[in-house]
């Protein structure tokens, strides 16, 4: 079926977040790597241009916390937006 309809499987690379603090709505998303390989065509439609964000790529030595990390590693800078408790639909101030 994915051949008859010119589609692939595949996902773009992807970090998936669960985010929650008091009195605000739990948080589920994603966030896709820039420049990543299918962001056009990715098999489940999820990509938005919000989701997508540079992942900066590290050499192996110290991290950000002070410690020695022997490979490489990528960190991300992302602000997530959460919704107050009860700001859902339906729901009347």
């Amino acid at each position: 079926m994915l051949e008859a309809l010119n589609r692939h499987p595949w996902r773009p690379a992807h970090l998936h977040f669960m985010i929650t603090a008091p009195n605000h709505e739990r948080l589920v998303t994603h966030v896709f790597r820039e420049g990543g390989d299918y962001l056009d065509s990715d098999a489940v439609f999820g990509v938005r241009s919000s989701l997508i964000a540079n992942w900066q790529d590290h050499p192996p030595g110290e991290d950000p916390y002070g410690q020695h990390i022997d490979r490489g590693y990528c960190t991300l800078d992302f602000e997530f937006v959460l919704s107050p408790s009860g700001f859902g639909a339906g729901v009347r101030a």
